[in-house]
């Protein structure tokens, strides 16, 4: 004997596999794109070196992979780290994108996977200062038809930006990939305040051996994209 489902159901189940299969087709486009960046990475590395070793230059650069979705580009004193979430976000209400025609007619496009890119201190790693600071650079949103757009900093806030017809080809990863070297080179140590460093603690001295016990990081001179309204507070989890 065959049991039909409830209307009730029904629905609940189409609803089920409809999200399913949105998330699916984002996460599909969102390994595709970190596997490009990993292509790039890998090239861009090896370009570097060898054009160093070229120069005769005492310059340490390295490409390295940590599990799936993490991957970690040293170049001198920087670390960049490209990180994959493996969850689907969408945003608030409030955010640009669903002023957009393109979100507007279908609103399943805001759904994105995301990629964020991070620069730490080498020296932070190497030494594993654990109180140190890495600075978003930018965020990588990817929805399921492939197009994708950018927040962040600097070049990140303006560039890469028009949701509705941005693809994310092997030109968008170089051009995406060059700006984050180049604002992880361009921005310096700051000497942090003084008040900063009155006093520590015993532990911390203990610890992490005087020097490492005081928090380093860069000052990078500007702030995360503030033309959006949105937060990653107010970003929401699927």
């Amino acid at each position: 004997m065959i049991i039909k489902p409830l209307p009730a159901e029904s629905k609940i189940l189409n609803a089920l596999i409809d999200k399913a299969e949105l998330k699916a087709s984002i996460y599909h486009y969102t390994i595709d794109a970190f596997r490009m960046i990993k292509k790039e990475l890998q090239e861009v590395s090896t370009w570097i070196k060898s054009n160093i070793e070229k120069q005769k230059k005492r310059i340490n650069v390295n490409y390295t992979e940590h599990g799936e979705f993490e991957l970690e580009m040293k170049f001198a004193g920087d670390t960049l780290f490209f990180i994959m979430h493996t969850n689907v976000f969408t945003f608030s209400p409030e955010h640009f994108i669903f002023k957009t025609n393109y979100v507007k007619e279908d609103p399943d496009r805001a759904f994105c996977g995301t990629i964020l890119i991070y620069n730490f201190l080498s020296d932070s790693i190497k030494y594993n200062r654990m109180n140190d600071e890495g600075y978003l650079l930018g965020r990588i949103f990817i929805n399921k038809e492939g197009h994708y757009f950018m927040q962040g900093k600097r070049q990140y806030s303006f560039l890469h930006r028009d949701f509705s017809s941005l693809l994310f080809t092997e030109d968008a990863v170089r051009d995406i990939v060059e700006i984050a070297i180049t604002q992880a080179v361009e921005f310096d140590l700051y000497v942090p305040p003084i008040e900063s460093l009155q006093t520590i603690t015993l532990g911390d001295k203990i610890s992490f051996m005087g020097s490492q016990a005081i928090r380093t990081g860069k000052r990078m001179g500007f702030d995360l994209d503030l033309h959006e309204p949105e937060s990653d507070l107010n970003m929401i989890l699927e």
